[in-house]
């Protein structure tokens, strides 16, 4: 089975029937999808800048990141449940939108580089004694900004 014809068979589910035809379905799963977005943008805003020594320098950046890792986590189970409901609403859409394949490409190689890269400089105790930290908080402001302007932008597709 190719992926346009299981997309098409995705389209005429209960779920994405509901999730398009639904009053308030669409509505309600969205707002979950940007209230995950909230807090899982504002838990790696902290920590980059931590990163950058902007805030909370008395704090170390590990401890910084341990204390919103939860929210990280869960903010970031949220988005998934909440942006794969939203995409079976209109598979095909989405399938065929420069936009979303943009976001999809940026979001692994944010999700990637934050989990592997980004970790391990945080874990590490690198803070007054090298570049990297200011480094990978760049990186990943750039890349996690650029998931946000590559979703925004599925809108206008």
């Amino acid at each position: 089975m190719s992926t346009v014809h299981f997309l098409r068979w995705l389209l005429h589910t209960h779920l994405s029937v509901e999730m398009r035809n639904s009053h308030w379905g669409f509505a309600i799963v969205e707002m979950a999808h940007l209230l995950g977005l909230a807090g899982l943008g504002g838990a790696i805003l902290v920590v980059d800048l931590r990163l950058l020594g902007v805030v909370l320098r008395r704090q170390t950046v590990a401890r910084v990141a341990n204390d919103l890792w939860p929210i990280l986590i869960g903010s970031l189970g949220v988005m998934i449940v909440s942006g794969t409901l939203l995409a079976t609403a209109f598979p095909l859409k989405y399938y065929y939108s420069p936009a979303f394949r943009l976001k999809m490409c940026v979001l692994a190689i944010a999700l990637l580089f934050y989990f592997t890269l980004h970790l391990k400089v945080v874990r590490s105790d690198l803070d007054r004694l090298s570049a990297w930290p200011r480094i990978a908080a760049v990186i990943s402001l750039i890349l996690w900004l650029g998931v946000g302007v590559a979703g925004r932008a599925i809108g206008f597709y």
